[in-house]
């Protein structure tokens, strides 16, 4: 007798499970299509912020080389004008010192003339 209630008993709940299931069914149905469709559109949105991500990368990246390339220049017209200067600094010693080395030279042709002068044929 128990067997049969528990046979009756189990018959009723999986009848109970398989009307609700076909009730159910529908639900299960526009669940499914709305979780799709909230899958597309996170993948939208994903596909959306990993472009934004990538465009900024790139501008990134851009300004960084333009940055580069502006130290660069800025670093090349440095060492160009320490060049120029030393180079005009060289000139400029260059030239003093060949003006000293023609001052001492007339002063000293000055001093034998006027020693020859002076002096004669004695000297």
């Amino acid at each position: 007798m128990t067997a049969k209630i528990g046979g009756v008993l189990l018959v009723a709940v999986l009848a109970a499970g398989c009307a609700f299931a076909y009730v159910n069914e529908d639900c299960d149905w526009r669940d499914r299509s709305e979780a799709r469709e909230m899958a597309r559109e996170a993948r939208e949105n994903a596909r959306e912020i990993g472009r934004q991500a990538r465009d900024q990368a790139r501008q990134h990246a851009r300004l960084a080389r333009e940055m580069e390339r502006e130290s660069r220049e800025v670093q090349r017209e440095t060492a160009r004008t320490a060049r120029e200067s030393a180079r005009e600094a060289a000139h400029e010693l260059r030239d003093a010192i060949r003006e000293s080395v023609r001052a001492e030279r007339e002063a000293l042709r000055e001093m034998r003339r006027d020693l020859r002068r002076d002096w004669g044929p004695v000297y």
